[in-house]
């Protein structure tokens, strides 16, 4: 016999709860899974590049396994010409991605909230974004010679334009009702931009970045393919005249690698500089 309400008689069922409700994870379970299978999907793919190379791509000019680029990175590592290589491309991406970041943000802010300055520049804008300007760097090797500022001008110009419009929608993304309200509280200019324009802005900016970071890269390669004597693009030319597939590689990665460790010190950036970014609801 089942049980009966007090009051209606309605009998009592169990029910089941939702599956929501009886798995609940908490943010900190849900970080070290996506840590788990972020390592496990690294794990994976460099397992499955030894396994190409050791028994599906066997020829050493068309593709060369993991065990063997490790090999010649340690050997290059320890007679001191990989570190070598390391800085002279960090010096010049850090030059150029720093000076693309300052200039970018200031003009994407600049045109967001003046309009004179957004019609004046922003057919010079849509200009420079559309054009190859890798095509530019001959014309810096003239202007710059082969040195380090030829890099640094060429890194600038290829990363400044996703920054610059992020920056700038960011700023045409504030909420307008909140701007209402600093209007109606007779709010100043200075007190608008911190409070709301550039909260609003910051993701933005953080994206912009980490678009830049990828086209800064870029840049460093097609810098030293150019003209130079040293470089992580240039260890990757002169292997590439010679056949070398490992070294290319082991370039090619270095390279992945600190755009991965920039990108990921963007995201822990992101997470100090805007907190309330946390609440939002994770995918499982």
């Amino acid at each position: 016999m089942s049980d009966m309400t007090a009051d209606s008689g309605t009998p009592l069922t169990s029910t089941p709860a939702p599956a929501a409700l009886r798995r609940q994870t908490s943010p900190e379970q849900m970080k070290r899974q996506s840590r788990r299978r972020a390592l496990l999907s690294v794990i994976g793919g460099l397992v499955i590049w030894e396994l190409v190379g050791q028994f599906v791509v066997t020829n050493p000019i068309l593709f060369s396994p993991l065990s063997k680029v490790l090999v010649i990175g340690w050997t290059q590592l320890t007679k001191g010409q990989l570190l070598y290589h390391i800085g002279v491309s960090a010096s010049e991406f850090a030059l150029g991605f720093l000076l693309a970041s300052v200039v970018g943000v200031f003009l994407g802010f600049f045109m967001a909230t003046s309009r004179r300055a957004q019609d004046i520049l922003d057919p010079w804008v849509s200009f420079f974004y559309s054009s190859p300007l890798v095509a530019l760097m001959p014309f810096f090797l003239l202007v710059f010679g082969i040195g380090l500022a030829s890099k640094v001008a060429i890194v600038f110009v290829i990363a400044v334009f996703p920054i610059l419009l992020n920056a700038f929608v960011g700023i045409r993304s504030a909420d307008a009702h909140l701007l209402e309200v600093a209007a109606a509280f007779h709010c100043s200019r200075t007190q608008v931009f911190t409070k709301i324009l550039m909260p609003a802005a910051l993701p933005f900016v953080i994206v912009g970045l980490r678009l830049g970071i990828g086209r800064a890269l870029t840049g460093v390669v097609v810098g030293e393919l150019f003209a130079s004597r040293a470089g992580v693009g240039y260890l990757i030319t002169s292997a590439g005249q010679s056949f070398d597939t490992a070294t290319v590689f082991l370039g090619v990665l270095i390279f992945s690698i600190m755009g991965v460790v920039l990108m990921e010190g963007l995201k822990h950036l992101e997470q100090r500089l805007a907190p309330w970014r946390k609440s939002v609801a994770e995918v499982r």
